[in-house]
């Protein structure tokens, strides 16, 4: 099975190179780019391991903060789209490319979706009720909705903070990564995360957390921190992050 991690895309965000000594730039014409290149990589990724391993299912998560909305007030100058158009944005992206996966793969696609901290409607995350906070959640109903008839695809549509799928009885636990504390210090992500990984393994056990958010693409041997899309920005530079090219994960 080909797990394929799409998160942190953040479309609608502006990337001036001039902020950031030319690391990077981002937009939505770039947005576009990317996300096309996304999805053709990942059908040509499947169909090279197909000439030696046999592959019928492929696992797509879509993991939040597709959108940047406008949750602080520095996003107010700093989008070209509104929320709702975003994710309207967003959504007709992702339809694209889960057609030309089927298209161009003969994989089944199970998708499991996680709600980010970006697509909210309020100020704060509603910690119970998050879900029907989230304009993502929203766009995921709609895109199970669009493939209802299809027979090859199948969402899981998070109502909750993780979603748990279990593959050749191996479990992942999956979760946009926002509820993760990290506030610096030795040892980077790689402390809290298994602080938390330790304490949720008390309720229901997980060989593999899945995540994103932190727009770092980790492999901490019991979880898989993804890459964003939009990658190194101003914020990154504003507290140090590592520099990081845009990425997304695919394993098997």
């Amino acid at each position: 099975t080909a797990v394929i991690l799409a998160s942190d895309w953040h479309i609608e965000e502006l990337v001036d190179p001039k902020t950031i000594n030319g690391l990077n730039k981002f937009n939505l014409k770039i947005a576009e780019q990317r996300a096309n290149n996304f999805f053709v990589n990942s059908a040509k990724l499947v169909r090279g391991f197909q000439r030696d391993i046999k592959i019928k299912n492929v696992v797509l998560w879509i993991g939040g903060d597709l959108i940047s909305s406008n949750i602080h007030e520095e996003l107010l100058e700093n989008t070209c789209l509104r929320p709702i158009e975003a994710i309207k944005k967003a959504q007709a992206m992702i339809i694209a490319g889960i057609n030309y996966l089927l298209k161009n793969t003969n994989c089944n696609l199970t998708i499991p979706t996680s709600s980010g901290n970006h697509g909210r409607i309020g100020k704060t995350i509603h910690i119970s009720t998050e879900q029907g906070n989230s304009l993502e959640n929203y766009m995921y109903c709609n895109l199970a909705q669009h493939f209802a008839n299809e027979k090859r695809v199948k969402f899981l549509v998070s109502t909750g903070y993780h979603i748990y799928l279990k593959i050749y009885g191996f479990n992942l636990r999956i979760h946009h990564g926002h509820q993760l504390k990290f506030l610096g210090g030795s040892g980077g992500l790689t402390i809290p995360v298994n602080k938390a990984i330790a304490q949720w393994n008390k309720g229901k056990k997980a060989d593999l957390d899945l995540f994103g958010h932190w727009h770092q693409r980790l492999d901490g041997g019991n979880f898989l921190a993804n890459g964003s899309l939009i990658g190194y920005n101003a914020y990154a530079l504003s507290i140090k992050a590592s520099y990081e090219p845009p990425s997304q994960t695919f394993f098997l």
